[in-house]
């Protein structure tokens, strides 16, 4: 899941880079900050619009798969974000830059639980439309004034997946479709607290236990997260062939860049057998997690906190691939906690 203003900094990012395509083409303007839709969406000002579809609406629209569509205008910083966050101060500056204004798009469905949401510029475009747009071709939904509504025409736009999303996001793809009845929506103007629930609600249960991992990683001097597991575990986890664990940030080892810090991290294994695994990755921030991606694959795994220690999720058994081994059906999450450097060398 992308945070709610990452997704503007990874996109910029990866344009640079050229590993990425842009939206669909939009007007440009000048660098003087302007809203393309001042009168209700005007600059350094947090806004809600929003609606929710009662069940007699719902009723009377059969193929209506949207039961809420709210519109954010956000300028909260995600301090529990592990991607480096930006100041508030930094949001409202950039804001209106070159026309353009950033909004976060928050759906639910009649027939998927849970709540939904993509990060999207609004510009002018062609013929003087503002046009709110996802990078990557994420699609995009047209918006307009009426009276003290927004108006969205809805031309299909990603909410799960897309330019990136996670291994779990494309397992699990959603799209806002341009249905016959999911198409057009008036949002009335909300109380900025009902946007912000929605914020809040898709935060993973693991987005407040403890520091980010980005701070303990920042910190001087090694960083070691290690697990041993004992013969009674073992003996009741037939499925868990890794008697020993870790994960280590070497001394030496400093951020690749400061905006988005990334390490390169050592993994070590020691099976049952005994037979000992080393490996070393590039692991990013991603959100809420850090990713990290082995060299003969193209999925992740992730580091996650959990208040003092740390989960490895490795949900698709990319362990097994980065070290070229077999491992057990139990081998896919460890809770790893700090030790000293030397608990790590094995």
């Amino acid at each position: 899941m992308i945070g709610r203003h990452v997704v503007f900094r990874i996109a910029s990012a990866l344009l640079a880079l050229g590993w990425i395509t842009c939206a669909p083409a939009l007007a440009q303007t000048s660098d003087q900050r302007s809203s393309p839709l001042p009168g209700l969406l005007p600059l350094k000002t947090e806004a809600c619009f929003g609606r929710t579809y009662d069940a007699a609406h719902l009723s009377a629209h059969p193929k209506q798969r949207v039961t809420s569509f709210h519109i954010f205008r956000d300028f909260s910083p995600d301090q529990n974000a592990e991607d480096v966050p930006q100041t508030r101060e930094d949001l409202l500056s950039d804001d209106g830059s070159d026309g353009g204004i950033n909004v976060t798009a928050f759906v639910r469905f009649r027939d998927r639980k849970g709540v939904f949401s993509n990060g999207l510029n609004c510009r002018k475009g062609a013929g003087g439309k503002t046009v709110c747009a996802i990078d990557c071709d994420g699609g995009s939904f047209d918006l307009r004034a009426s009276g003290g509504s927004l108006i969205v025409n809805n031309n299909g736009f990603v909410v799960v997946g897309g330019c990136g999303g996670s291994e779990e996001d494309e397992d699990n793809p959603e799209y806002v479709q341009p249905g016959a009845d999911d198409r057009t929506f008036r949002l009335d103007k909300q109380p900025v607290a009902q946007c912000t629930a929605l914020r809040d609600a898709l935060n993973p249960a693991w987005a407040r236990l403890g520091r980010p991992l980005r701070e303990r990683l920042s910190e001087d001097g090694a960083l070691c997260l290690t697990r041993s597991y004992d013969a009674a575990h073992l003996a009741s986890h037939p499925g868990q062939l890794v008697r020993r664990i870790a994960v280590l940030k070497a001394a030496a080892t400093k951020e690749q860049t400061p905006d988005w810090p990334s390490y390169k991290l050592s993994f070590h294994v020691e099976l049952k057998d005994g037979k000992t695994l080393r490996k070393s990755l590039n692991c990013w921030p991603d959100t809420y997690a850090y990713t990290c991606q082995p060299d003969t694959s193209d999925g992740n795994f992730y580091l996650t906190r959990a208040g003092d220690d740390v989960m490895l999720r490795d949900q698709r058994g990319l362990l097994a691939k980065t070290f070229g081994t077999e491992l057990g059906s139990d081998d896919r999450m460890f809770r790893l906690q700090p030790a000293d450097a030397k608990a790590c060398a094995f």
